[in-house]
Parts: C-alpha cells; sequence; structure tokens
C-alpha cells in the first residue's frame, strides 16, 4: 500500500505560538469548552467525493488538482489508490467523519 502524504505527519495541537504550518494552534480537541470538548463541538468531516475524485474544474479553467493516482489508467486500482488516500489524510488530520458526496 502506498503513502500518499509522506511529508505530513498526523495535525496536533501544538498552541498559538508553533512555528509549525501543519499543526493546531487553537483547536485543542480533548479541552472542555461549556460542557463538551472541542472535539464534540466540532465535528469535523470531509466530502470523499468533492475533496479526492473532483478535478478541480471551475467554470473559467481546466483541472487544476493534480494527485498521485492520476498515472493509473485501471478503475479499480484508482478507487483503491483514492480510499487508502483519503483515509491517511482524514487518520493525519484527526478528521472522523466522512461523507460521500455532500451530505450523505
Amino acid at each position: 500500500m502506498s503513502v500518499y502524504f509522506p511529508e505530513v505527519d498526523k495535525v496536533l495541537f501544538e498552541g498559538k505560538k508553533t512555528d509549525n504550518p501543519l499543526a493546531f494552534r487553537y483547536y485543542d480537541p480533548k479541552r472542555v469548552v461549556g460542557e463538551k470538548t472541542m472535539e464534540e463541538h466540532l465535528r469535523f468531516s470531509v466530502a470523499y467525493w468533492h475533496t479526492f475524485v473532483a478535478a478541480g474544474v471551475d467554470m473559467f479553467g481546466a483541472a487544476s488538482a493534480q494527485r498521485p493516482w492520476d498515472n493509473l489508467t485501471d478503475p479499480m486500482e484508482i478507487a483503491k489508490a483514492r480510499v487508502y488516500a483519503a483515509f491517511e489524510f482524514m487518520e493525519k488530520m484527526q478528521i472522523p467523519f466522512f461523507c460521500f458526496h455532500d451530505v450523505d
């Protein structure tokens, strides 16, 4: 199985003074705000299709997204690569939920 984001470690809370561009400065999942943790208040999710399938096309231009699986030709291998990349991304970003398209 390939690693799709090798240069990215799990994104963690490091506080507002961190120099790490891939760190949470204010979002601390375990910090209690009111009677719930931030993780309970802010239920992050990914729209799978928009994030890992859409080509980044807008009405004024061509596709702009470049992905590691773009060079694959077998539809099943492309689908598998997208799934592995999606779960790697969600794990590293601490995103516990996803929907297939918009609001499944």
